[in-house]
């Protein structure tokens, strides 16, 4: 039984982890592993039999003090950076999004998590990654539909993992029954969801093209009630100017009147001050 458990597991993870190990990092680092072996050994044959005969023929010459020897250190390239693991505050956030919409997720999860860890960074970083791809979407009906369908494909990889695991004919065709039901379902949605998107887009033509009826059939009067509009406006700036050009002009002559009736009362009280000067009583 216990054993019967553990492949289920393997096998779970195998195909949560699908995505990683068909990354095309993955692939080269296994392809580089086999060459670097084969040279290894090339290389040890073929110095092994010029090292011996050069022992035997010369000494070997002690290093010049101009010529530097080779820096030690690992000749291969540097390891790419680890992935940095799901912070603690996003986990609880990812494990009540599963709670809420997956919970056959959960026992595997923590079953990982106890047993073998690395897996379960995997896992959480995967989830992570389909969740913030939900939570991009602004739309909420948009947002909605996303859902149902990442929870059907969600449910198909959990059962799909079983397929892998030696089991009764019976228990197959039940997972390969339940697995066709949920695909149908999956599919039904896509044809859904595409439907209602159709006749949105329909009824955003049938708008369009009222408008564009609209306003051909009002063309000419728009155009002429947007010049009468434009002209009145333009008459009443004209009015204004004039108003305030009068106005000025106004000021300007009353100001004139003024100066020119002071004038002679001026010149009057002048002479009566020159009269009353007393050089002038002695005259």
């Amino acid at each position: 039984m216990v054993k019967h458990i553990k492949t289920v597991l393997t096998t779970l993870v195998l195909f949560i982890l699908m995505p990683f190990l068909a990354t095309p990092g993955f692939a080269q680092s296994t392809e580089k592993a086999t060459p670097n072996k084969q040279n290894k050994a090339k290389t040890n044959k073929t110095d092994s039999p010029a090292t011996s005969k050069s022992s035997t023929q010369q000494p070997a010459k002690k290093p010049s003090k101009t010529t530097r020897a080779p820096a030690a250190g690992p000749t291969t390239s540097p390891d790419k950076k680890k992935p940095v693991n799901v912070p603690a505050a996003r986990r609880t956030e990812l494990l009540k999004f599963c709670e809420q919409h997956h919970k056959e997720l959960l026992p595997l999860l923590e079953s990982l998590r106890k047993k073998r860890p690395e897996e379960f960074e995997k896992a959480l970083r995967t989830l992570d990654r389909e969740i913030k791809q939900l939570q991009i979407v602004k739309s909420k009906d948009r947002y909605e539909k996303l859902l149902d369908q990442w929870v059907l494909r969600s449910k198909i990889k959990l059962l799909s993992a079983k397929l892998a695991v030696r089991a009764s004919k019976e228990q197959r065709a039940k997972t390969t029954a339940s697995l066709t039901k949920l695909i149908g379902q999956l599919q039904d949605l896509k044809i859904k969801h595409l439907n209602e998107e159709r006749q949105a887009t329909r009824n955003r033509l049938a708008k369009i093209t009222t408008q564009i009826d609209q306003l051909r059939s009002t063309r000419d009067a728009e155009i002429k009630k947007q010049i009468n509009a434009l002209t009145q406006n333009a008459e009443r700036i004209q009015a204004a100017q004039r108003a305030k050009i009068a106005a000025k002009n106004k000021s300007k002559n009353s100001n004139k009147k003024l100066t020119t009736k002071q004038e002679p009362v001026k010149n009057n009280q002048a002479k009566k001050d020159q009269v009353k000067k007393p050089g002038n009583n002695k005259g």
